[in-house]
């Protein structure tokens, strides 16, 4: 788009009115947009000048609700941008519109009583995944170009996964947070950031140089200067089938991945995510209701879990000083049929960079046996986000481009 762009093959005009063709198309089929804008032409110039985004519904956009799918959200209207909008904006970027997500984002399936349930444009019987299941699917079915989402479980990778596209999970604080909702801090921002999603790595990669970058408005930033992204030599695995059906693109050697402590991982990740947020909510959501019935959580078990999860951080990066790539499933199965979530221990896979602090980036690789997108992720150290993205690139190189969701058609 953007050599169509610069060329002047194609104005940016015609590509918006493409864009919003597909949605006027597609989103009554798809459910994947909570608010639709037809904006004019963004007048700033930049490396996403005349690029039609979308923005997660948890995102604050100026006059606009961040609702999250909570009715008691529909009429307070965001004072101003979040972070990452104002940046998309600079850069020239239209954004089209804000996409669907579960109540409070606390599930891995998209659906809430006021905007319904948001459908994988690979099967419409299939699941989008969650929390940020409105964004990926308005990506795959090409109303977007790309845009931006949140992951504290998985919440971006999963949904990429499900409908063949790529996202990001950044360390915390490398994309700034602020205007978010709801509110990164302690110790929510451990586990969730906001990060990039498009239909191939390389469009991942400028939107994060886009959004990336220091923010004093954000408690886990920090100023940074990019690591060296060269790739390794050796590379760690897990013994998994969708991840070995991705080796013969991978450069380098793989070795399977010496660690015995994920059951551990997703011990400490439960408590954070699901036990403490479901009395930080204090009213049962679809993931967290059952949390409401054990008692919250005592300041000596905060501080406790806590050290579990530094403790369990620094042996993770140890071992990762010998494997600066570590590739896991994302989560290991395609879409599920609506209403028939796998369980909350099937997203184990998700959790480990969340919990850890690490950046990871969801690519797809294949289908199963019902044609459904499969995919992996890869994970590294905090901050090498630059290294990720490079891997992923060449992995793309040696790939071959991945097909569009049916439902996109020629655009």
């Amino acid at each position: 788009m953007r050599a169509a762009l610069d060329s002047k093959a194609l104005s940016a005009e015609a590509l918006l009115q493409s864009h919003v063709r597909q949605i006027e198309r597609l989103n009554p089929l798809l459910g994947a947009f909570t608010q639709i804008f037809l904006p004019e032409e963004n007048a700033n110039a930049g490396p996403l000048a005349g690029i039609p985004v979308s923005i997660k519904d948890s995102l604050d956009l100026a006059g606009a609700p961040t609702v999250c799918g909570q009715r008691s959200r529909l009429a307070s209207k965001a004072s101003k941008d979040a972070i990452c909008v104002q940046r998309l904006k600079s850069a020239g970027a239209v954004i089209v519109g804000k996409t669907n997500t579960p109540e409070l984002l606390m599930n891995w399936e998209t659906s809430n009583e006021i905007y319904g349930e948001t459908t994988n444009p690979w099967d419409r019987e299939r699941s989008a995944g969650g929390s940020s299941g409105g964004e990926a699917a308005a990506i795959a079915a090409c109303m977007s170009a790309g845009g931006i989402g949140s992951d504290g479980g998985g919440s971006i990778r999963l949904p990429a996964g499900l409908t063949g596209i790529c996202g990001l999970k950044p360390t915390p604080g490398r994309v700034p947070a602020a205007g978010h909702f709801p509110t990164v801090g302690y110790p929510g921002g451990l586990l969730g950031v906001i990060g990039p999603m498009a239909r191939t790595v390389e469009d991942v990669e400028i939107l994060f140089r886009v959004v990336a970058g220091h923010s004093d408005s954000d408690p886990f930033s920090i100023p940074f200067t990019p690591n060296d992204s060269s790739l390794p030599s050796r590379l760690g695995c897990v013994d998994h089938p969708v991840v070995r059906s991705a080796m013969g693109w991978v450069e380098g050697e793989v070795c399977e991945f010496p660690w015995r402590e994920w059951d551990r991982i997703y011990d400490v990740w439960e408590f954070f995510f699901l036990r403490v947020n479901a009395h930080a909510i204090g009213y049962p959501t679809v993931r967290t209701a059952g949390y409401l019935e054990e008692s919250a959580p005592s300041l000596a078990e905060m501080l406790s879990m806590f050290a579990a999860r530094d403790a369990l951080r620094v042996r993770f990066l140890k071992v990762l000083d010998d494997f600066p790539i570590l590739l896991l499933p994302n989560p290991g199965f395609g879409a599920w049929r609506l209403g028939e979530f796998p369980g909350i221990p099937s997203m184990a896979p998700l959790i480990v960079a969340n919990l850890l602090g690490l950046p990871a980036l969801a690519i797809p690789v294949g289908f199963d046996s019902c044609g459904m997108p499969l995919s992996i992720q890869a994970v590294a150290k905090p901050w090498c986000e630059e290294l990720l993205l490079e891997f992923g690139k060449r992995f793309e190189q040696a790939r071959g481009r991945f097909p569009l969701a049916p439902l996109a058609g020629g655009l």
